[in-house]
């Protein structure tokens, strides 16, 4: 039996008890209502003992409910972490690629121009060579000319 029934029973018990005259008294069997208090003695330790198993599973899964509340932000925050660290890996590489890029660019540019200064340079060179050679040819074909009208 349990509580609910044997508060059922002496709640019966109570509305067919005999009542005093010009009272709101009952008059109830002394053996009846010591039946319910052992019956009451009895049960509540069960009742009493299944309440604490309850409140203490439900604290324990509570507890654990909250452990894995906890883990799950941790892991979201180490996520947002991670995803907020590759990023800024992500931006320092695009910005060091870009960087040497940018100086690949630069040096290409300034062989170019030395190129072009040393090509010049070798030009002028040559042309003074030429013009000299030239001279040299000019000056013989003159003597020869000096030689053969003489």
């Amino acid at each position: 039996m349990d509580i609910e029934k044997l508060l059922d029973e002496m709640e019966t018990l109570l509305v067919e008890a005999a009542r005093v005259p010009f009272t709101n008294k009952r008059v109830v069997e002394e053996d009846d209502l010591a039946k319910f208090l052992d019956d009451f003695r009895e049960l509540l330790p069960k009742e009493i003992s299944e309440a604490k198993r309850i409140i203490t599973e439900r604290q324990r899964i509570l507890d654990e409910a909250q452990k894995e509340a906890q883990s799950i932000v941790e892991q979201a925050k180490a996520y947002v972490i991670k995803l907020t660290d590759d990023n800024i890996i992500n931006k320092q590489a695009q910005e060091q690629a870009n960087e040497l890029i940018a100086q690949a660019r630069k040096s290409a540019k300034d062989l170019q121009v030395d190129a072009v200064n040393y090509a010049d340079e070798v030009f002028k060179h040559v042309l003074n060579n030429l013009e000299q050679t030239l001279e040299v040819v000019r000056q013989g074909h003159r003597d020869l000319q000096q030689n053969k009208n003489e």
